[in-house]
Formats: C-alpha cells, sequence, structure tokens
C-alpha cells in the first residue's frame, strides 16, 4: 500500500516539474532610461552642454527624445529646449543653454523613448548662472 501511495506521488510530482519548467517565464526586465548627465552644475548660459543616457533594455536602433525641462513650481515645469537623439542603448545630445533660460529656476533633462512615450528617464536637477 506504501508503495502504491509513493508511486502516485512520485508520478503527480514528476508531472507537475514537467509542466512548471516547460511554461515560459514572463520577461522580468523592463526598459529603463538612465539619465547619467549633465550633473548639478551651476552652469554657465550659453554654455555647452551634453545630456548622456543608456538604458540595458533598449536597442540601439531605437530613438529617443531628449528634452530639458524648466521647474516653475512642484506641479508645473515648461520645455526650454527638445531634440530627437539616436541609440537608445547608450547615448548623447549636446545641447546650448538659452541665453533667455531663467538663472533663479532648476532644470532638469528628460529622455524619453520615442516608440513608447511611458519609457522615461529624468537627470538630477541642475543651475544655471548669467557669467
Amino acid at each position: 500500500m506504501n508503495s502504491k501511495i509513493f508511486t502516485i506521488f512520485t508520478i503527480l510530482f514528476v508531472l507537475l516539474a514537467t509542466f512548471v519548467t516547460s511554461i515560459p517565464i514572463e520577461k522580468r526586465a523592463k526598459k529603463v532610461i538612465h539619465v547619467t548627465s549633465p550633473g548639478k552644475g551651476p552652469w554657465a548660459i550659453k554654455s555647452d552642454q551634453v545630456v548622456s543616457w543608456w538604458c540595458n533594455e533598449c536597442k540601439s536602433d531605437e530613438d529617443v527624445i531628449v528634452r530639458i525641462i524648466q521647474k516653475k513650481s512642484s506641479s508645473s515645469n515648461v520645455e526650454v529646449y527638445k531634440k530627437n537623439g539616436k541609440n537608445a542603448f547608450d547615448g548623447h545630445l549636446q545641447f546650448t543653454i538659452g541665453k533667455d533660460w531663467d538663472v533663479k529656476k532648476k532644470y532638469f533633462a528628460e529622455v524619453t523613448l520615442k516608440s513608447d512615450s511611458k519609457v522615461v528617464g529624468k537627470g538630477v536637477e541642475f543651475g544655471i548662472f548669467k557669467p
């Protein structure tokens, strides 16, 4: 009797293990863009700066949209610069700090995957000054 129960449990265990290993596991990694520059500055008006980013799950042939955002308040932001960039996997884009940008405000870089606007990376806030 015990050997029959053992045999039945062994067969059930083997079947369960077979089903568990044959079911595909959902892809766990998600696309996340990491914006590494510009740093917090402050940076001079009219100076050239670079927005740099990387994304492990993105492909090098995917495009991005690079924005520089001025923080107006905790709930309000204004886009002051926008340009398309190449290579979502690992890229950079040069921009010039505008002469009319407000030195009293903070700014940050934002990189968005062009094909999926939900994939967004945000850089650190930076300040600017008038030389």
